[in-house]
């Protein structure tokens, strides 16, 4: 078992642990949504570095990655202090996309799952490439997905009932230049009223990756309730300038105590 943080490999799946920290959680004292996608990419970019194909690597090539989509399902929320571990391994290859799965466990029960799907791009023109070429270093596991769900297109938002504004800083970019997808799921969640605040957690994330914003971008993050109960929401992100679409998303929410404690 790896120490915290920590990781091993074995069979190509990467395992890595992580201690939460008091900066990782929200203002209940759990992990916050924003936090686990950064542990999520943290743990995909030490498999990728060890595969030979992570992003300062692929950019010598002047290739880069591109998360594309992804669907998270959580279980249970782990609190400060806690420790836990993420199992991520390379699952497939589907036309464009290399796709990527995770399973985070505490005590070794799965408290949570993740598929995703990411594009190797052009770093200079910025299209997309096919990932065969580096199948072989991707080794992808010929196992189960940690969840039966198909990644595909999210519908458009054709009604949005609330929207926030937020401005790019330099502090949003990732080492591609362009904003980090954590972020975009902290505009996401500002912009539902009061959820965390009423004794919700999020169950359900889906995310469709669009486009780029860079430094300097004004972005409006929008919303829409999905059903009577304000439990399922439609979401999207637009960079203000020339109104293109950067996200599409769909969160589901239940009772903390339910997750928490189930």
């Amino acid at each position: 078992m790896p120490q915290p943080d920590g990781y091993s490999i074995e069979e190509n799946i990467l395992r890595r642990s992580y201690a939460i920290r008091s900066y990782e959680v929200n203002a209940g004292g759990r992990l916050s949504i924003p936090s686990i996608f950064n542990l999520l990419q943290d743990a995909a970019s030490s498999h990728a570095l060890k595969l030979g194909v992570s992003v300062p690597q692929l950019l010598a090539s002047n290739y880069t990655w591109v998360l594309s989509r992804i669907f998270l399902k959580m279980n249970r929320y782990p609190g400060w202090g806690d420790t836990i571990q993420v199992h991520t391994w390379p699952s497939g290859i589907q036309r464009v996309f290399a796709l990527r799965d995770f399973d985070i466990r505490q005590e070794d029960c799965t408290i949570g799952a993740c598929v995703s799907a990411w594009i190797i791009i052009d770093a200079a023109n910025r299209h997309p490439i096919r990932p065969t070429s580096f199948a072989r270093q991707l080794n992808p596991v010929d196992r189960q997905h940690v969840l039966a769900y198909p990644l595909g297109k999210l519908p458009l938002l054709k009604t949005p009932r609330i929207a926030k504004q937020f401005s790019v800083r330099y502090r949003d970019l990732d080492i591609n230049q362009h904003v980090n997808n954590a972020c975009y799921i902290e505009w996401l969640l500002e912009c539902i009223p009061g959820m965390l605040e009423n004794g919700h957690c999020l169950s359900e994330l889906e995310v469709n990756f669009l486009g780029e914003a860079l430094q300097g971008d004004s972005v409006l993050a929008r919303c829409c309730p999905q059903d009577e109960e304000g439990l399922r929401f439609a979401h999207d992100v637009l960079r203000e300038t020339d109104g293109r679409e950067l996200v599409r998303a769909r969160t589901t929410w239940l009772d903390t105590a339910r997750l928490i404690d189930d």
